[in-house]
Formats: C-alpha cells, sequence, structure tokens
C-alpha cells in the first residue's frame, strides 16, 4: 500500500475509533444510568421525567440539528477562504436566536400552567428549558469539533457528558433522597454546565489557531461564492431543517404523548425506558456512521454540492444503510427470546414487564436509522427543502397512526403504530431516493 493510502487509512481509522468511543461510551451510560434510575425512581415519575426529555429533545432537533448541520457543512469553506470569524459570528447569531426561542417558550408554559392551572410545576418547566437550552449548546460545540475533525476530544467529551449527567442526577437523589423528574433534570443540567464550559474552552483555542489550512483537500473560494454562501446559501440549506427537525421530533417521541393521552403514565414510563435502550442504540449507530462520514465528504464538495467521487460515496453511504437493517433484524429476531434476561439485567424490577417491547423497539429504531442515513444525500446535495418534504409528510402519517394505535389498543396499539410508520418511512425513502438516482443518471 501506497505510503499516502497507508496514512489515510490510519487517519480514518483513528477518527472511526474515536468517534465510536463516544458514542460507545454515552451507550453504556445510557444503559447504566437507565438501570439506576429505574431503580429509584416509580414509573410515573419515571413518566413525568420521559415526557420533560422529549421536550428537551424537541429544542435539540427544531434549535440544535440545524444549526450543528449547517456549522458542519460550512465549516471547511469558510475556514479555506481564511476567514473563520465571520462563520463564527453567523453561528452565534444563530444560536441566540435559539436560546431566545427556548426561553419564550418556557415563559409562555409557565403562563399557561399559572393561568389555566394545567398542573406542570415552575420547577419541572425551568429544570427543562435549562437542560434544553444545554443541549443546544453541547449539539452546536460537537458540531464544530467534527467539522474540525477534532475526533479525540469530541469523542471524549460526548461520553463524558453522558456519564456525568447520569452520574450528577443519580448522586443528587441519593443524597436529598428525593426521586423526582426535577431532581433528576437538575442534575443534568449541573453536568451540561460544566460540559459546555469546558467546550468553550477548547474552541476558544482552536479558533484562535491558523485555520488557513484545514485537513483535508485544499481549494480556494472565491469572494463571489463566499458571499453567496454567507447570504443566500446558508439561509436556504438551514431554514428547511428547523421544519424537517420538528417533524423529526414527531416521529420519534410523539408517541409517549399519545400514549400518556390515551394509556396511563405508568405505561408511558415504561415504554420510554425501554425505548431508550432499545430505539436510541439504532440511532447512535447511525450517528456515528453519519459522524464519520459526513464532515470527510463536505471537505470535497464543490459549492454546488457535487463531489468528484458522487458514486463512490453514494455507495459508501448504500452499505451502511443495508448494514443497519441487517444489524437491526438479527438483534431484534433474537431479543424476541431472550427479552426477560435483557429485562433482568437493564430494568428496575418495576419495569421489567414491559421487557416484551424490546425487539419491536429495536426493530423499529433500525428502520428510523436506516431512513437517516439514506437521506442524508439530501444534505450533501444541498436538497434540504426536499429534506423538510419527506419528513413533513412521515410526521403527519406517524402522529396519525400513534394516535389512531393508542386509542384503540393503548400500548400494544402504539406498538404497532410505530414499527408499522417507521417501516413504511423506510420502503417510502428507498422508493423516493431509486427514482431520483435514475432520473439523475437519465438526464446525464
Amino acid at each position: 500500500m501506497p505510503a499516502g493510502k497507508a496514512d489515510q487509512v490510519r487517519a480514518w481509522a483513528g477518527e472511526a475509533f474515536w468517534v465510536g468511543f463516544g458514542l460507545i461510551t454515552g451507550v453504556i451510560a445510557l444503559f447504566a444510568g437507565t438501570r439506576f434510575l429505574t431503580h429509584l425512581m416509580a414509573t410515573d415519575e419515571y413518566g413525568r421525567l420521559a415526557l420533560a426529555v422529549s421536550l428537551s429533545t424537541l429544542a435539540v432537533l427544531i434549535f440544535g440539528d440545524p444549526i450543528g448541520k449547517t456549522a458542519v457543512r460550512f465549516y471547511s469553506l469558510w475556514c479555506r477562504a481564511g476567514k473563520p470569524r465571520g462563520f463564527l459570528q453567523n453561528m452565534g447569531k444563530s444560536l441566540a436566536r435559539s436560546m431566545g426561542c427556548i426561553g419564550l417558550c418556557c415563559v409562555i408554559v409557565m403562563l399557561y400552567s399559572h393561568y389555566f392551572h394545567a398542573g406542570t410545576g415552575t420547577y419541572l418547566i425551568l429544570s427543562t428549558g435549562m437542560f434544553a437550552g444545554i443541549l443546544v449548546c453541547n449539539r452546536l460545540a460537537l458540531a464544530l469539533e467534527d467539522a474540525a475533525r477534532e475526533r479525540r476530544f469530541r469523542g471524549v467529551l460526548q461520553g463524558g457528558f453522558e456519564m456525568l449527567r447520569f452520574g450528577s442526577a443519580i448522586v443528587l437523589i441519593t443524597i436529598f433522597a428525593l426521586p423526582f423528574a426535577e431532581t433528576v433534570l437538575f442534575g443534568f443540567v449541573l453536568a451540561g454546565v460544566l460540559v459546555v464550559m469546558i467546550h468553550g474552552s477548547f474552541l476558544y483555542r482552536l479558533f484562535h489557531r491558523d485555520q488557513a489550512e484545514i485537513k483535508g483537500p485544499a481549494h480556494k473560494v472565491s469572494e463571489t461564492d463566499l458571499s453567496r454562501l454567507d447570504s443566500a446559501g446558508m439561509r436556504s440549506f438551514q431554514s428547511p431543517l428547523f421544519v424537517s427537525s420538528a417533524c423529526i421530533w414527531l416521529v420519534m417521541m410523539a408517541e409517549r404523548w399519545a400514549l400518556q393521552y390515551f394509556g396511563s403514565p405508568e405505561d408511558v414510563g415504561g415504554y420510554a425506558a425501554v425505548y431508550q435502550l432499545a430505539f436510541i442504540p439504532m440511532l447512535l449507530l447511525s450517528n456515528f456512521l453519519i459522524l464519520l462520514i459526513e464532515p470527510v465528504l463536505y471537505q470535497v464538495v464543490e459549492t454546488d454540492g457535487k463531489t468528484a467521487s458522487f458514486e463512490q460515496t453514494n455507495r459508501i453511504n448504500n452499505y451502511a444503510v443495508f448494514g443497519i437493517l441487517i444489524f437491526s433484524v438479527v438483534l431484534s429476531s433474537g431479543l424476541f427470546f431472550v427479552h426477560p434476561l435483557a429485562g433482568i439485567l437493564l430494568l428496575g424490577a418495576e419495569f421489567r414487564s414491559y421487557s416484551w417491547i424490546f425487539p419491536w423497539l429495536l426493530l423499529a429504531g433500525g428502520c428510523f436509522a436506516a431512513t437517516r442515513q439514506l437521506l442524508l444525500k439530501f444534505s450533501y446535495d444541498m436538497r434540504t427543502d426536499l429534506l423538510a418534504k419527506i419528513w413533513g409528510a412521515a410526521a403527519a402519517a406517524s402522529v396519525a397512526a400513534y394516535t389512531i394505535g393508542a386509542f384503540l389498543g393503548q400500548l400494544k396499539g402504539l406498538l404497532a403504530a410505530v414499527v408499522l410508520a417507521n417501516m413504511t418511512l423506510l420502503g417510502f425513502s428507498l422508493v423516493f431516493v431509486h427514482k431520483r438516482q435514475a432520473a439523475k443518471k437519465f438526464r446525464k
């Protein structure tokens, strides 16, 4: 193997290790933290926590993800032009708007709760809002570190945050004997503040280095292209992501609100605990592949969205999609037989009656993760408008399915709707992407 190729392979292997380290450490912390929290908390209180975390996740998806994806997409172009300061100013403005929106939402919810006696505690609202703000800041910081391909620091801090937030929550519950959702969220916030401060210190030093020479292939960006990307390209790329991110949240999280309305708080808590252990790990597997491929890909993308090796990158993405699918089908098939053991190992005693959900949610999570991986191609094609349309249609169909399923069969009906919705979404995406690729080849 030529020396240049060997160095490239070693660099990729190193990046893959640290990206994987961060995600795997996060999964281990998630498993261990869920095990301890489900032991310390009652099912209905865990259900309150799950609903609060789902709202924080909504804030990250609506505000954090679009900013993070824009940072990864445009970072290399700005740095190659030697103007990282202008890029940071754009990202700072977006972050400030997002934090303001989160604060406004908290005020509206508190006023609604006070005047209409909705029963939502002020401390729960405030802690949920603070945690949401922390997660948005953390999302942007991780995106900037991904874009700069500072994988080691990013991986260590990602895993460290997951361990710190669960550890802080467990310590607070143990010390003060308050096994409530507010206690857990306050522990999450304390850990998040520390991690965001560490991110800030690292990024401050990073952006005071010479950014003219970025890792990866170098090419100059003209002032005209830079101006177009600044004024129009970044906004046109980012704006549809706010819509698609909100719709992704509906596909991922709306089912527990339907279950809360038609079922019971205990079912919400049991479902949410298993969801974290079955659905979320499949998303983390997809995130590993996206985080590894995306920043490298954007460093070779021209401003018109074309790449010199489009077929190769498209083929790699397809391999990732089918790898996720095969892994989820095989693992979920095995869990049909051993889910009671998984419940004993991973869940508290009150939650083990819900272990039968494991294989179904893992299968649904695999379909959802494969869909996200498949649709990544629209981001590097600069067609985030199509992403917004696809996820908008998926959200409308999913919410309708979740509502009908929960109404007809409570937990079992909802679970059937979740599996069906995610399998349908994957099937539609496969057909849609295939037709667009065929049409593009025909035009050529």
